[in-house]
């Protein structure tokens, strides 16, 4: 069961991450951004749109606010979106929320009112998570569509899922919600062979003889 949790919780990590990143993408890739070299650009909304719109960022790129102060650093690059590094976060953001400046592309929030809104998006989903870790809840892979089993009991940390021929113990944060429900980080092969390994490792250690 331990080399199974282990499996889980390293594959998770990953799917985790991005579910964070597509919360907070939410929240705050529709803040409008405005940048105003002047008063009259200022004035001028369609131009600070259209410069906006002109960012062509690159990956490693330090993104600023607009009063010049570092906000982070752009870790990737997947259009129609961004990735950004905080140093304390990371967000998944639209390319169209960037405008240039003179130092490079400019963000309308400040690195503060980021990083709130990925910490407030984070908190945001574990509850909506753990909200939807029910008796009878279907689990899925981390295709979204393939049914791994279905929740079975739960306790304030743990669950068990379900799936047929096997009754797995995990922990509340070995999953997140996605569109069609909760999902787990592995595909549904990788799901199975996990299982047969933890299956193989535990009949082997019951075969044993005590003492050995």
């Amino acid at each position: 069961m331990a080399t199974l949790l282990l499996l889980f919780r390293k594959q998770h990590r990953n799917m985790l991450v991005k579910m964070r990143h597509l919360t907070a993408a939410l929240l705050v890739a529709t803040t409008p951004f405005s940048i105003a070299a002047n008063a009259q650009e200022a004035a001028a909304d369609t131009t600070a749109t259209a410069s906006a719109t002109a960012a062509t960022p690159t990956v490693g790129a330090t993104v600023y606010d607009t009063a010049g102060a570092e906000v982070g650093t752009i870790k990737s690059i997947t259009a129609p979106n961004f990735v950004i590094d905080t140093g304390k976060n990371t967000a998944t953001l639209a390319l169209t929320a960037l405008g240039t400046g003179p130092k490079g592309p400019v963000l309308g929030m400040t690195k503060a009112e980021l990083d709130a809104a990925a910490e407030k998006a984070g908190a945001a989903a574990k509850a909506d998570t753990a909200a939807a870790i029910v008796a009878d809840a279907p689990v899925y892979a981390s295709d979204g569509t393939t049914q791994l089993g279905k929740v079975a009991e739960v306790t304030d940390t743990e669950f068990v899922l379900d799936a047929g021929a096997v009754r797995v113990k995990l922990p509340k944060t070995s999953v997140a919600k996605g569109a069609s429900g909760l999902m787990i980080g592995m595909t549904a092969e990788a799901f199975a062979d996990a299982t047969k390994s933890a299956d193989r490792s535990a009949s082997a250690a019951a075969a044993k003889p005590a003492g050995k």
